[in-house]
């Protein structure tokens, strides 16, 4: 797999290489449609004069914010700019856009910077393991960002009115080096309901049922799935682990499914034991079994494009996260709907959302979050977009237009009028037992090192077939041994898992960790594992 985490000559390089390419391609790409002119420098203070009869000067202060919400949350992001700056006027917000699905460029693009020493003042990322990778890269380690722990429990009606699950997934050992400002889901099937219609085919609930639909589509020549390629392999990332979380659920019940999940996430599942293995070698072929029923020219397409022929019609299926309601509502004028009645009956609903068959009672949390490296000239401009991010009125914008609000109280109608399958997502967030949570591996559940070579892996598997199974399971267990050995890193500078002291995500702490104490077992060592 290379070295256990980016060195800091990779990261060097990465400057160069990557900001060169993806970065200024992106950024090229996105300047004529950009609200503001984005300098150079991270914060930069303009002096803008009004004229009358007594002179008056006003300092605007430009903050430099790193994202990829190039296309899906491209345009919640304008609105909660707009609030942002009505509420600031002191300040404009200047957007740099890296595009790639889930931050596919972003992470090393950021990372980079990080070593460089010259970063933005805040920047997207998500608050699972990927934003550890930072803080083991970062020279000061966990003092290089922003802790939101002592910000968020001093916000009035914040710490109090979140999802509880939400607060578990963003904190490490009780420290947050990133702010949550969303609530998204994982491991959803997206279902052109009115294909199903026109061949008689079952909404399919279960696994046995999606594929039966599957194999009565092809019957019928009609393409049954959309996996994307041209994301790098996040799509086949996608399907994969929702295949994975489906069949550990069948086999465990949701409880035991969702435990074994987070293992994974944690690098220390058994790969020694015989069912744990028949379940890995089931999800390689049930996923090849539906990547065969793949669209074609899939390679090219990234999940945006695939959405758009999936609406139309030319696919029937595609898993995804419930970040893509809103993209289909901005940029394909399409509604989605929870699969439930009456929706499905309506003649006019095109495409119905739904958990993924097998995963209904285990739900896979994604948070999307904003970095703000600490110490920088530009550290409290950052802050206090974070802030505003996570504030009630910052939710408002921000829960209406992309994800779903992160408050127990988000009763505003108007949340759910673009995407109403978000409605389903808020609910059974709450409704969710503790212990049936999972940080979904796809959607910064993985190390950013882990995340590239998963991705590759994938993609390899859909376009070789059958015969690169052993490969690919002989690279899973290594990246299981190398995600283990990065939490274990990240454990000896006290972010050793996620949740709060005596609250840990799931109620579960990873073997490192000592609960009577709240401690880490310096002797551990993280388990290699070989799959046959």
């Amino acid at each position: 797999m290379g070295s256990r985490s980016l060195s800091s000559a990779t990261l060097a390089a990465i400057v160069i290489v990557i900001v060169v390419v993806a970065a200024v391609g992106g950024y090229l790409a996105f300047v004529s449609t950009r609200r503001h002119v984005t300098t150079t420098t991270p914060t930069v203070t303009t002096p803008i004069t009004t004229t009358s009869s007594n002179t008056t000067t006003t300092s605007i202060t430009t903050i430099n914010f790193y994202t990829w919400w190039a296309t899906a949350g491209k345009i919640a992001l304008n609105h909660v700019i707009n609030a942002f700056e009505a509420a600031y006027p002191q300040y404009v917000i200047s957007p740099e856009i890296i595009p790639g699905a889930s931050g596919t460029n972003a992470k090393f693009v950021v990372l980079g910077m990080m070593a460089a020493g010259k970063p933005p003042a805040a920047f997207q990322t998500d608050t699972g393991p990927t934003i550890v990778s930072y803080v083991l890269a970062a020279p000061n380690g966990v003092r290089s960002f922003v802790n939101f722990t002592p910000i968020m429990m001093s916000m009035h009606g914040l710490w109090d009115n979140v999802i509880p699950a939400l607060v578990e997934a963003s904190a490490y050992n009780g420290t947050m080096p990133s702010a949550p400002i969303d609530l998204e889901r994982g491991a959803l099937l997206f279902i052109n309901i009115k294909v199903l219609r026109e061949y008689n085919l079952p909404l399919p609930t279960n696994m046995s049922t999606l594929v039966y639909d599957t194999v009565q589509l092809a019957q019928h020549g009609v393409t049954p799935w959309m996996v994307p390629g041209a994301d790098g392999g996040w799509d086949q990332l996608e399907l994969w682990n929702c295949i994975y979380l489906s069949l550990l659920a069948q086999s465990f019940g949701p409880v035991g499914g969702a435990r074994v999940y987070l293992e994974t996430m944690y690098g220390v599942v058994n790969l020694n034991n015989s069912t744990i293995q028949s379940i890995i070698n089931e999800t390689d072929n049930m996923f090849l079994n539906f990547t065969s029923y793949d669209y074609t020219g899939w390679q090219s397409l990234t999940w945006t494009q695939g959405l758009s022929d999936l609406i139309e019609g030319k696919a029937a299926f595609q898993a995804n996260g419930n970040w893509v309601p809103p993209y289909a509502y901005d940029y394909d004028n399409t509604t989605i709907y929870p699969a439930v009645e009456p929706y499905i009956s309506w003649p006019n609903v095109t495409v119905v959302a739904e958990p993924f068959p097998g995963t209904q009672e285990v739900y896979a949390i994604a948070i999307g979050s904003i970095g703000v490296p600490a110490g920088f000239p530009t550290t409290q401009t950052g802050m206090t977009f974070a802030e505003f991010f996570m504030s009630y009125q910052g939710q408002v914008t921000w829960g209406t237009w992309k994800a779903a609000p992160m408050y127990k109280n988000a009763t505003s109608p108007e949340w759910w009028s673009f995407a109403p399958s978000r409605y389903v997502d808020w609910e059974q967030a709450i409704s969710t037992p503790s212990d049936q949570f999972v940080w979904w591996m796809p959607d910064g559940g993985t190390f950013a090192d882990v995340f590239g070579t998963w991705i590759s892996q994938l993609l390899a598997l859909q376009e070789v077939g059958k015969s690169y199974i052993p490969v690919y399971n002989s690279q899973f267990a290594s990246m299981m041994h190398e995600e283990c050995s990065e939490w274990y890193a990240a454990a000896k500078v006290g972010l050793g898992y996620l949740g709060l002291s005596g609250r840990p995500l799931d109620g579960y702490y990873p073997p490192w960790v000592i609960a009577s104490t709240n401690s880490v077992n310096m002797s551990y060592v993280c388990p290699a594992y070989s799959l046959p």
